[in-house]
């Protein structure tokens, strides 16, 4: 039989839904990608005790396994760093029902997102205060869901991009009172959206996607007002300009990044370069459009070719989908990994993409992003090799997120608690 505390699965009446288990637990695997350099070994087990990795080792008689994962391949829990969780990834993106429709929407989606093996999100704009006071009461115990890091409302320019979501804000005085406000609101991140964007037909901002909302001035008053309280700042950029302000202006994650121009985006390599020496971290936002219906900025082959010199010219690149926007939904979060590959990313680089590095570009490294002793047991079990199949990130078989087990399907299986001779 196996110990009343050895495994807590969700629906175990034991603890809260939401909350950090407690006890031991000890998973096996076919394989398990520990630690910071993603290195498999192969016949293996975690052992996690009261919510964190405690120890990842080839498996053998002195280990009493409580869940054993078959063939499955043990890797660190799926980050999407660029999410709206208040979105009903429909035509509509872009109203604002109540809030409390909202807060539903936004459970729902987390949720969703466990289900595809995602275990932490970035939420980059949400009306009010929804993506905080969700990451509260997924911290709290009361829901279950993903680790959540949340920007609230975004910043933008009279009329401008996200608005419906967002401050108005149209000189420095009214930039600081914002990020003031985010902080009060218990914001972990700053979203500023230093350009207009592509999501609505019928734009306010007319051809704002192709030239910045804020000058040089005001994006290092965002930057620094918002590192003064200690939150870090995401910057939403579609054009060249928009990119070199929010770059020159410090800012700690670039998003989309797509160089946009008429006809089609064109990269500016000089500062490809200097972003890439830089280290600054960069979100593509991939998910299902690159490969199907295509990119507004630019044909599907042009598009590719650009992220590909991204890559290519050493710029460290994130996965994150910006789920929400018309039906990209945390179902499809595999979509965006797939692009990634698309581009020759090793595969190996794109499992970094998705843990290690986007743990780094976030901010939680010490906390989440690899199989390693100290960190949280944020795990995923895949049906495949995801470092030899691309494909094996849309067969996610089980999830761990702070130690607590949520199986998805019958490819997992509780075992006794008898030593395991192999």
């Amino acid at each position: 039989m196996v110990s009343d505390a050895s495994v807590r699965l969700f629906g175990d009446p034991t603890i809260p839904i939401g909350a950090q288990a407690t006890g031991r637990t000890v998973l096996r695997a076919r394989a398990v990608v520990a630690g910071a350099e993603l290195e498999p070994l192969h016949d293996a087990v975690v052992v996690i005790d009261d919510g964190f990795v405690s120890a990842v080792e080839p498996a053998g008689p002195e280990h009493a396994v409580d869940v054993d994962l078959g063939d499955a391949t043990l890797v660190p829990g799926l980050i999407d760093a660029h999410v709206h969780l208040a979105s009903d990834c429909g035509p509509r993106f872009g109203g604002v029902p109540d809030e409390a429709h909202l807060a539903l929407q936004a459970v729902s989606n987390a949720q969703r997102f466990l289900r595809a093996g995602v275990t932490t999100v970035r939420d980059l704009g949400s009306p009010f205060t929804v993506g905080s006071d969700l990451r509260d009461a997924i911290d709290g115990g009361s829901v279950l869901g993903p680790r959540v890091l949340a920007a609230n409302r975004v910043i933008t320019v009279t009329g401008g991009h996200g608005h419906h979501m967002g401050f108005e804000c149209d000189d420095v005085g009214g930039l600081r009172r914002a990020v003031r406000q985010l902080a009060k609101d218990g914001s972990d991140w700053v979203k500023v959206m230093a350009s207009g964007g592509f999501v609505h037909a019928r734009r306010s901002e007319g051809d704002a996607p192709f030239f910045p909302l804020f000058d040089l001035a005001e994006m290092r008053a965002i930057v620094d007002e918002a590192h003064r309280f200690g939150m870090r700042v995401a910057a939403h950029c579609q054009n060249r300009d928009a990119i070199a302000v929010a770059f020159e202006g410090g800012v700690d994650t670039i998003e989309h990044c797509t160089f946009a121009a008429k006809p089609q985006a064109v990269l500016d390599e000089a500062l490809v370069r200097a972003i890439a020496e830089h280290g600054t971290f960069v979100v593509p936002t991939t998910n299902n459009y690159w490969l199907t219906v295509g990119v507004p900025w630019a044909p599907k082959d042009v598009a590719l070719a650009n992220l590909r010199r991204l890559y290519d010219l050493g710029v460290r690149l994130v996965a994150g989908t910006d789920m929400g926007i018309p039906t990209t939904t945390p179902d499809l979060y595999a979509e965006g990994l797939r692009v990634l590959a698309e581009i020759g990313m090793p595969l190996r680089e794109v499992l970094a993409a998705a843990t290690t590095l986007a743990a780094e570009a976030i901010g939680i490294a010490a906390v989440t992003g690899s199989i390693t002793p100290g960190l949280s047991a944020d795990l995923v079990a895949l049906d495949g090799d995801p470092l030899s199949d691309v494909e094996a990130y849309n067969r996610p078989i089980a999830v761990v997120v702070r130690g607590v087990l949520v199986p998805l399907g019958p490819g997992w299986q509780r075992v006794s608690s008898e030593r395991v001779e192999r």
